[in-house]
């Protein structure tokens, strides 16, 4: 099995642009497919151990801890904070004290374990579980979507597809890739399944060849995903040559005739993408 990482999570185009880009970051905090939503909203034992200790120095020296918290407000709630502590202290003896530092323990710890755990992108990852795919949900279509991802950068990183240049092409390449990873990813749950299938029903000639059509299903489906990854990853090279083109034109290095004939180029390949087979749901 290939050891290649995917460039980004591939994540549902139809998601709110800043939540799609914040969960295509990185697969840091986000969950696989094909593994459980954790429960437990990302707190760990670490953290409420790390929460009680902050806690203890809250509740008995907050003018030291509440400012390196809070910044300048921290400052102003820990003097204040430590002066109430000496007032108990000097008016109503240690155990006033220890009383309130106690409350004012309990009180901290319960706010900063609160605020442990999920950050804006795990949440969005809870959220969205399932709208967004990880390396290991697609198995041996790692590389073929890797590609894809490759040829998208290519377009939407492009001189050409910021200056407007490639919208009448008709090509949502971010969809298109969102199309190949779903179909690598069913095609991935599908070959497990029949792999498992056959190693625990090994000898069975019967089992074998009622499962020879789900292997074909799942074939086709996986060579129609291939063939659409090189129509996208032709039109991504068409892409980088003709955006060449365009920033030495710019420079003036090159002429207008021959940045059209490279757009007509583009535009074929647009054409051809377009009609590659989108692959699709592994027929089960």
């Amino acid at each position: 099995m290939s050891s290649e990482q995917l460039l980004r999570p591939v994540v549902d185009p139809s998601l709110p642009p800043d939540e799609r880009d914040l969960l295509a970051e990185g697969p840091d905090g986000l969950t696989a497919a094909g593994e459980d939503v954790p429960s437990s909203g990302g707190r760990t034992a670490a953290d409420r151990w790390w929460a009680l200790g902050i806690a203890t120095a809250c509740g008995f020296v907050p003018a030291a801890t509440l400012p390196w918290l809070l910044g300048g407000v921290g400052a102003l709630l820990g003097a204040l904070a430590q002066v109430g502590s000496a007032m108990l202290w000097w008016r109503f003896g240690f155990g006033a004290f220890l009383a309130g530092g106690t409350a004012l323990q309990i009180v901290s710890w319960i706010v900063l374990y609160a605020c442990c755990g999920d950050g804006a992108r795990e949440k969005l990852g809870r959220t969205h579980h399932g709208r967004y795919f990880l390396t290991d949900d697609l198995g041996g279509a790692v590389q073929d979507v890797v590609r894809a991802q490759r040829a998208v950068e290519a377009v939407l990183e492009s001189e050409l597809h910021k200056a407007g240049l490639l919208d009448g092409d008709g090509v949502d390449v971010r969809a298109i890739e969102w199309e190949i990873a779903v179909t690598g990813r069913e095609t991935t749950v599908e070959k497990r399944a029949l792999r498992k299938l056959s190693k625990e029903n090994r000898g069975d000639d019967a089992l074998r060849l009622a499962l020879k059509p789900r292997w074909r299903a799942v074939n086709q489906a996986r060579n129609e995903m291939r063939e659409r990854v090189s129509a996208l990853n032709a039109y991504g090279n068409k892409v980088r040559t003709a955006d060449r083109a365009y920033r030495a034109k710019q420079r003036g290095e090159s002429t207008d005739e021959q940045l059209q004939a490279l757009m007509a180029g583009v535009r074929e390949s647009a054409a051809a993408l377009a009609a590659a087979p989108a692959g699709g749901e592994a027929r089960k």
